[in-house]
């Protein structure tokens, strides 16, 4: 992400990480007049060529035309035609090449730049460098709304190991004691049947008195919390307690001593000890897997992503109209107008009330109605983001009539509790709660008195930028129509634009898209993030090896004299962050679920597509369609004054379709593959047609080579270029798919 150079006060920093976009696109974005990027026969770039002087351009192969998208590919020609006969010198061409490359991205960059520190000036304060201190649009962001916005003690950091993180270990301690339980057939006393046993001024784990009257205590020992000598060093200092290591070990052994002494048997485990023993002990495994003792709830695991799936492979429109509709700025509206948990949530274990007095996150079993067509809750299950009805037949793909128990259907997870309640709305049965996260505040705007929300400041002050920078609408032809424009404006979004301001400045506008859309993100950024350290030193490499706060993942020799080291923090030693909440991230994302699912339930088996924010679906004269606005938070038609006539999916992030008409560049079809650059020699091997023959099973599947491939190794660090092939074939299991092209939700 960044390259730091202390020594010589230097810092590198990636400039894809804020302006996510070509080079190409900068002259326009950016009013850079008379500046264009222009092309170069990277593949006649050899060795042998270096000293070529011709009378002519290279061949048209060596510029790969083939690679380009379609319209770029159309412009390319038409220059090449024009250039063909010019002189070329590869050096002189090579300099005048990477010049102007350097050029456009020092001028973008620059007036990128000063736009930004424009746009957050604030009062007295000046405006914030991105560059500065930031090495992401997400982590400048962040920083200007800390910076402008943030209101005094009002987002609470969440500890790094949660709020219960010693409750992991007695998690722990009781699968030990259970296990001990049922394989020697003997009873003990511990937490989870009554209470811990008090000696003396001592709690232990466990206890029993056998038949002849010998008293055993039994402890498990969490290596963190008792300083196991296996697993750290002795000086290394506990962030949690502030002691050393050596000092905890020492009182867990002055604790054995003082038991041992009093005629207690001392029966103990190390954490690693048993961690060890449950991989390597199967029926101590199996047994421990069987047991309903659920870890505390862990946020992060509230926070899922956007809701993508296909409905049905395929559908054609016969009598029906099929639609695409996207949801205006779906994250920056739920930022502005959804709920944010302010402050430290309430811990509720037991005595739980109703759900619909809770506000926050909830851990639970909770078992689907069996009939619904769509689903409300996520799960991760399988590595994918699935919305099912039964677990066991989501974890085992079964795609026949489900005929499980509720047990067996019934899953477990965290989620929102705005997610929770219109799941029960929709049949959902909460069979146990396991862990309640309580927010006693929470924050949310008001449309009607245009108040409230702790993120509403920020995005109305981007949002007024990007609509004035967008200019006139259109219909706004006389003077009359620009006052309605405003006014019907404010009355929407509560923001006064302002008529000296509306003008179009592509720049402008994509930078305060750029702003309100990267904005959110930073708050679900995992603490823990890979590092790497360039290492000259032996000791400071044999340090980070050896710590106990820093665990290394890879090593590898960049020459004779450096090495890299490639590290993460010891879990344990993880910091909470002042610039992240999951929390708001996973509120984020579910109300942007719920929003989309808002159109989906009334779509019913209409629902033909949806990706995150966006719907496609089909409608007969006198069904009920979602209705369209211009402002945030409506859908918008995105193909308008046009339908789509076949529409073909092979899962989510693929599908294709064909147009009644063709739009306003001439294109019938549109083809969307992830992970396919579909560029014009990929267009005629992968398109509308063959995906549709695929859907069809008239096709097995099709193989896309990219001669030229250029990445780089990972290991090395050295840019190479290779050939790439990727086989597209078409692999459904997000949901049951039917013979005749619909599809059911797992457990149906």
């Amino acid at each position: 992400m960044s390259i730091d150079v202390p020594q010589c006060n230097i810092r590198f920093i990636d400039s894809i990480n804020f302006l996510p976009m070509a080079l190409d696109k900068f002259p326009k974005t950016f009013g850079l007049k008379e500046m264009v990027k222009g092309y170069f026969p990277h593949l006649f770039n050899t060795q042998e060529n270096q000293h070529t002087d011709l009378p002519n351009l290279p061949d048209l192969k060596f510029y790969n035309p083939d690679g380009m998208t379609r319209d770029k590919r159309s412009t390319f020609m038409q220059w090449y035609g024009e250039h063909k006969y010019d002189h070329f010198n590869l050096q002189e061409e090579l300099l005048k090449y990477c010049r102007s490359d350097v050029d456009i991205l020092r001028k973008g960059c620059l007036e990128f730049r000063k736009m930004f520190m424009d746009i957050t000036t604030k009062g007295d304060l000046d405006g914030i460098d991105p560059f500065e201190s930031c090495i992401t649009i997400a982590s400048a962001c962040n920083l200007v709304f800390r910076r402008n916005f943030l209101e005094h003690q009002s987002i609470g950091i969440i500890p790094a190991n949660g709020y219960r993180c010693e409750h992991k270990q007695s998690i722990k301690a009781l699968k030990w004691l259970k296990y001990l339980s049922e394989k020697d057939t003997i009873d003990i006393m511990h937490a989870g049947n009554g209470s811990e046993k008090q000696i003396g001024s001592f709690l232990v784990d466990g206890y029993r008195e056998t038949e002849a009257g010998e008293r055993e205590v039994y402890e498990f020992h969490g290596c963190f919390w008792h300083g196991c000598d296996k697993c750290f060093g002795r000086s290394t200092i506990n962030p949690v307690t502030g002691y050393t290591m050596a000092d905890l070990f020492q009182r867990t052994m002055d604790k054995r001593s003082f038991l041992e002494k009093d005629g207690y048997k001392y029966i103990s485990i190390w954490e690693c000890q048993f961690d060890n023993e449950l991989k390597s002990n199967v029926q101590m495994r199996n047994f421990v897997e069987n047991l309903c003792l659920k870890d505390p709830l862990e946020p992060r695991d509230a926070f899922y992503g956007g809701r993508t799936e296909a409905f049905t492979t395929y559908k054609e429109a016969k009598g029906d109209k099929i639609d695409y509709y996207d949801v205006t700025s779906l994250y920056p509206f739920i930022n502005k107008t959804g709920k944010i948990p302010l402050g430290h949530p309430k811990i509720i274990t037991e005595n739980f009330e109703d759900i619909n007095r809770y506000e926050g996150l909830i851990k639970c079993k909770i078992v689907p109605p069996r009939g619904l067509f769509l689903p409300v809750l996520p799960l991760k299950c399988n590595g994918k983001l699935l919305f099912g009805l039964c677990h066991t037949c989501m974890k085992n793909n079964f795609t026949d009539e489900c005929k499980h128990t509720d047990e067996e259907r019934a899953i477990v997870g965290t989620w929102v509790t705005d997610e929770i309640k219109k799941a029960v709305s929709k049949g959902y049965l909460i069979t146990e709660l396991y862990e309640v996260w309580h927010f006693d505040e929470v924050s949310q705007y008001n449309p009607d008195t245009k108040e409230g929300g702790i993120f509403t400041e920020y995005v109305n002050t981007f949002l007024k930028i990007k609509q004035e920078a967008s200019g006139w609408p259109e219909w706004c032809l006389t003077d009359q129509d620009k006052h309605t424009y405003i006014k019907n404006y404010f009355e929407k979004e509560g923001i006064w634009l302002e008529e000296k301001n509306i003008k179009e400045n592509p720049g402008l506008r994509q930078l305060a898209k750029l702003i309100l859309n990267s904005f959110w993100g930073k708050f679900g950024q995992r603490l823990n993030l890979p590092k790497t350290t360039y290492v000259k030193d032996a000791a400071t490499y044999f340090d980070i090896l050896t710590s106990d706060g820093q665990e290394v993942k890879d090593v590898s020799f960049v020459s004779e004299e450096m090495v890299r080291l490639q590290w993460i923090n010891n879990e344990k030693f993880v910091e909470e962050s002042g610039k992240t909440n999951v929390v708001i991230a996973a509120y984020t994302t579910a109300q942007a679920r719920l929003q989309l699912y808002k159109y989906l339930e009334n779509l019913g088996d209409r629902s033909l597509y949806c990706d995150t924010d966006s719907i496609i679906f089909s409608s007969k004269p006198g069904d009920w369609r979602p209705m369209t606005g211009d402002y945030l938070g409506d859908l918008t038609d995105e193909l308008p004054n046009n339908n789509i006539e076949v529409f073909v999916s092979g899962g989510p992030k693929n599908y294709a379709f064909k147009l009644i008409k063709p739009d306003k560049a001439g294109n019938q079809t549109c083809c969307k593959i992830r992970g396919i650059t579909l560029n014009y020699k990929n267009s005629l091997e992968l398109n509308f047609e063959i995906v549709k023959e695929m859907v069809k099973g008239r096709m097995k599947s099709v193989t896309v080579t990219d001669e030229y491939k250029i990445r780089r190794n990972v290991k090395s660090i050295d840019i190479i270029s290779c050939v790439e092939e990727k086989d597209y074939r078409i692999v459904f299991d997000k949901r049951v798919l039917k013979d005749n092209y619909t599809t059911v939700p797992y457990g149906m």
